[in-house]
C-alpha cells in the first residue's frame, strides 16, 4: 500500500512525504484491504494443503526424513519426478489465479472506496480482456522477483518499489482510464 501511495502522489504532482505515506497505510485498517489480505492468505493456504496432498498421494510411504533424503528422493525417482511435474501445474495455476484477482485490486483498493468482491472481480475481469499483456506482466513480476532474491534478497530493495510502481500504472492505464 505504501508504494501505491507513493506512486499516487507522484502522479498526482505530490512529494510524498514518510509521515504521509504511514498515515495512509495505517487508514487502510478500516478499509478492505484486511479482506483482501484475508483473500491471499487462504489461496496460500489451499496452496499448502494441496502440496501435502500431492505428497502423500504420490510420495506415499516413502521416506524422506531428511532434507537430503527428500530432495534425493525427489530428483532421483519416477513418482520424484511426477510429484515435481504436479506440484508445478498445481502452483502455477493457483499463482495465475492469486496473480488475476490481486494485479488490479489492491491498487483499487487504495484507490477507491470499493468493497474487495468488486476490487476482485474488476481485476478478474481486466485479466480476461487482456490476458497476453496480464500473463506478459505477471511473467516480468516473477523473473525480478526471483532474479532480485539471488543476491541474499537484497536485490528486492530496489525490484519491489520498481513493481509496485509499475502495477500502479498497469492499474490506472487498465482501469481508470476506461
Amino acid at each position: 500500500m505504501g508504494l501505491y501511495e507513493v506512486s499516487r502522489r507522484l502522479e498526482a504532482g505530490q512529494v510524498p512525504t514518510p509521515g504521509e505515506v504511514l498515515k495512509v497505510i495505517w487508514a487502510q485498517r478500516r478499509r478492505e484491504v484486511s479482506w483482501m489480505a484475508f483473500v491471499m492468505l487462504f489461496v496460500f493456504w489451499v496452496w499448502m494443503y494441496q502440496i501435502r496432498l500431492l505428497m502423500a498421494l504420490i510420495l506415499g510411504r516413502m521416506s524422506y526424513a531428511t532434507l537430503d533424503r527428500f530432495a534425493d528422493l525427489v530428483l532421483t525417482t519416477p513418482e520424484g519426478w511426477i510429484f515435481l511435474g504436479l506440484g508445478h501445474v498445481e502452483g502455477a495455476a493457483l499463482a495465475l489465479v492469486l496473480f488475476s484477482i490481486t494485479v488490479i485490486s489492491i491498487p483499487m483498493l487504495l484507490d477507491r472506496e470499493v468493497d474487495f468482491i468488486t476490487a476482485m472481480l474488476t481485476s478478474i475481469r481486466t485479466v480476461l480482456a487482456s490476458p497476453l499483456v496480464m500473463l506478459g506482466w505477471g511473467l516480468v513480476v516473477t523473473l525480478m522477483v526471483l532474479a532480485a532474491c539471488v543476491p541474499f534478497f537484497l536485490g528486492l530493495l530496489v525490484a519491489l518499489p520498481v513493481l509496485g510502481h509499475a502495477t500502479w500504472h498497469l492499474y490506472r492505464r487498465a482501469v481508470v482510464s476506461d
